[in-house]
């Protein structure tokens, strides 16, 4: 296994800290946030599998410096998979 650092919102620890431990449903930290990441992968991986189309909104050059895609995943009207990109500008960008 590799180790990899995450950051996390306190809340987060506190939710985490609740279902690990004697009484909790996972015996750590690490085996919660890997049960979460693959439960994650398989759900991502599925829905690209399953995916009848895949839209991207074709913008000419593209700035990542000021913009960002986020993918939105809905249905058409046949009920199939369908993942669409919505760009937002970005108006402040956190510096760590």
């Amino acid at each position: 296994m590799k180790i990899v650092t995450v950051n996390v919102p306190e809340s987060y620890i506190g939710a985490i800290n609740k279902l690990i431990g004697e009484n909790g449903l996972y015996p750590s930290r690490s085996e919660l946030i890997r049960c979460a990441v693959r439960d994650f992968l398989l759900k991502e991986l599925k829905m690209a599998n399953n995916m009848a189309k895949y839209n991207e909104a074709e913008i000419d050059d593209f700035d990542d410096k000021n913009f960002v895609r986020v993918p939105i995943e809905s249905r058409n009207e046949k009920s199939e998979p369908v993942r669409e990109f919505k760009t937002y500008k970005i108006i402040k960008r956190l510096e760590h």
